[in-house]
């Protein structure tokens, strides 16, 4: 009886394991960036998981954005990287944005991925330029690179 009882305890809590309410406050969106020097990889994941109402990119204009997933990657080989439309010192506009609830998380930013010198023991990085009151700060991320992306006001 006990061990019936037990076990039926235990595969309802299994059930309801994966249930979780929605608490924005709560979710962290986190960014990351990787590169080879050839191919990008951007990703855009929840913690914990809780389906976003929508996880977007936008990368030189072209705004891909996906509703109801835990996670959204998008992936950019070299020819993509110089099809994009870019500033005269090479970079191009970044934006990864998520919402849940009516609590959005931004971040917005001018990117330049360096090209891996081959048989190079230097790591690739990413040249970006960040918009902070008015001012451009720059900063060199070691890739890969992960941020949390901040609320959006």
């Amino acid at each position: 009886m006990y061990r019936a009882l037990g076990t039926a305890l235990m595969v309802a809590m299994i059930a309801f394991a994966g249930c979780q309410d929605i608490e924005p406050s709560r979710t962290i969106i986190s960014l990351q960036i990787d590169s080879d020097g050839d191919d990008t990889w951007v990703y855009l994941y929840t913690i914990p998981r809780v389906k976003m109402d929508n996880l977007s990119f936008d990368v030189a204009g072209n705004k891909d954005t996906f509703s109801s997933v835990f996670s959204h990657q998008i992936h950019l080989s070299s020819t993509d990287m110089d099809n994009l439309t870019k500033d005269t010192d090479g970079f191009f506009t970044f934006s990864a944005e998520a919402d849940l609830s009516n609590v959005f998380w931004a971040f917005t930013c001018k990117l330049r991925i360096s090209e891996l010198v081959k048989n190079s023991e230097e790591p690739v990085v990413a040249d970006v330029l960040i918009d902070v009151n008015d001012e451009e700060i720059t900063q060199v991320w070691e890739l890969p690179y992960n941020m949390p992306l901040e609320f959006k006001v």
